[in-house]
């Protein structure tokens, strides 16, 4: 068995943390890769964060506080100055080029996540599937199995990581950023079963041209959703959930001074955010009779959402590289529900708590919203240090909703930054320490493009500016 060290190649990476890759292979060409990453962080805030306390965060007045004033200062949960973060990946590969050219590969990779920098491989980076004994129904990032031929393409079956995350994690990391700008807007970032199309690279004189299709599906979200139901005057009815789905088309050119993307994903019966990294889980469907009002099913419409990303990296020389983005995203809006749980007797809201929804005179249906987001940022390198400065603006939304959802509010959040390669001790290893202010336009709740308010370094219902500063740890083997 021969053991080669050698660089992953960058070109299409799914993460920018995946640098390097050890691989073994064996005498029949089949080729085993392991790779990964483990990342500490130490962050602390100017001041404390003042949030909602949970025990007013309800089905009322929803994530946002959109429905019911906001509880005074005074009332309000300070979260501690001090924050950590632990994540860990390994993801372990394995590809065979048979005769005639067709390569295969297969790959599994799984991300973890922790609030104590000390703890590792603690809980699942994003939870979106319900443990069952199976060691292969879990929570994975990646888990699929690909064939490929250079003058054809590759198709790839299985969970996979979107283009609008992990493409939009790629530019931004460098800069301090992809929390900020991957984890917000209307797209899903892991896609439980996909099956994704790859065109061979297009070249010519002008540069370099890759297509991709991906449609994306899951099961039905059940859990905890009674399906058999009657309303008040006894009428049977099911909440009818929906299966998810997914289209997503992505479109890379690259040559010598820039690399230019362009993804567009739409997406339908699926569970509404606005946080850019959650996986595509289906809709509960509606099991809200709103009884108190009438005694007919309600039958909100099957929610949908979209995002198109235009980004991309510019270099001007070899010790500058500016980075930029622009995205639209939109939201139909989704209906909030009481969803009564005859087991449990009671109304179970956080499974699918609604999105951008009216008042209880529009029985809380939702609101189509549009957004407009922007990226900029600049690295320099010089040497073993890289320097940079970026800058995420989130815009204001248009919607019909005459409930304050943040449609009316914007922010911009700026980060500068400096990292250091260690190769003293490791090649892998990179030190980064950065500082970040944001700014909100006005009190009130986030704009829509952020998951939540607590999304940045302060909460917008008491607080309209933020900072706070960061020193990290990245080991990359």
């Amino acid at each position: 068995m021969k053991f080669i060290f050698r660089p992953a190649l960058l070109f299409m990476a799914l993460s920018p943390l995946h640098l390097w890759a050890v691989t073994f292979e064996g005498p029949d060409g089949d080729k085993f890769e392991f790779a990964g990453f483990t990342k500490h962080e130490w962050s602390r805030n100017g001041a404390n964060v003042r949030v909602v306390p949970d025990n007013e965060s309800t089905y009322r007045t929803d994530a946002r506080n959109a429905f019911w004033p906001v509880p005074s200062a005074d009332q309000a949960t300070q979260l501690p100055k001090n924050s950590q973060l632990s994540m860990q990946q390994i993801s372990l590969g394995w590809s065979k080029e048979t005769t005639g050219a067709v390569g295969l590969e297969g790959k599994l990779t799984y991300r973890w996540r922790s609030s104590d920098v000390l703890r590792g491989f603690y809980s699942p980076d994003v939870d979106y599937r319900l443990a069952d004994g199976n060691p292969l129904h879990r929570d994975f990032t990646e888990q699929f199995l690909g064939i490929s031929r250079p003058d054809l393409g590759a198709f790839k079956l299985g969970t996979q990581l979107s283009r609008s995350w992990s493409r939009s994690d790629a530019f931004t990391f460098p800069i301090g950023l992809s929390g900020v700008w991957a984890d917000s807007g209307a797209g899903y970032g892991i896609l439980p079963t996909a099956v994704r199309y790859t065109s061979p690279m297009m070249e010519d004189g002008s540069g370099k041209l890759t297509f991709e299709a991906t449609f994306a599906t899951h099961h039905h979200n059940t859990y905890l959703v009674d399906q058999q139901r009657t309303t008040q005057t006894g009428v049977a009815y099911s909440p009818n959930p929906t299966t998810p789905k997914s289209l997503e088309l992505f479109l890379q050119y690259s040559n010598e001074k820039n690399l230019i993307e362009l993804t567009f994903q739409t997406s339908q019966g699926a569970k509404q955010s606005s946080f850019g990294k959650s996986a595509l889980v289906g809709w509960i469907g509606d099991p809200d009779t709103l009884s108190y009002q009438q005694s007919l099913a309600r039958n909100a419409a099957k929610p949908s959402q979209s995002v198109i990303i235009l980004q991309g990296n510019h270099w001007a020389n070899t010790q500058n590289m500016y980075t930029w983005g622009l995205r639209r995203s939109q939201w139909s809006g989704s209906a909030a529900s009481c969803n009564y749980n005859t087991a449990l007797g009671s109304c179970v809201f956080g499974l699918d708590p609604g999105f951008n929804y009216g008042s209880s005179t529009e029985s809380y249906l939702g609101y189509q919203v549009t957004s407009f987001d922007a990226l900029l940022g600049w690295s320099r390198y010089d040497g073993l240090f890289t320097y940079t400065v970026g800058g995420v603006y989130f815009g204001r939304a248009s919607s019909k909703n005459p409930i304050e959802w943040g449609q009316s509010n914007s922010a911009i959040h700026v980060n500068f930054g400096v990292a250091r390669k260690v190769p003293e001790i490791d090649k892998g290893l990179i030190v980064t320490f950065g500082v970040a202010r944001t700014q909100f336009e006005k009190l009130g709740p986030a704009p829509v493009s952020m998951p939540n308010n607590n999304f940045l370094t302060a909460n917008p219902l008491y607080d309209k500016t933020g900072h706070s500063a960061t020193l990290g740890m990245t080991w990359v083997f």
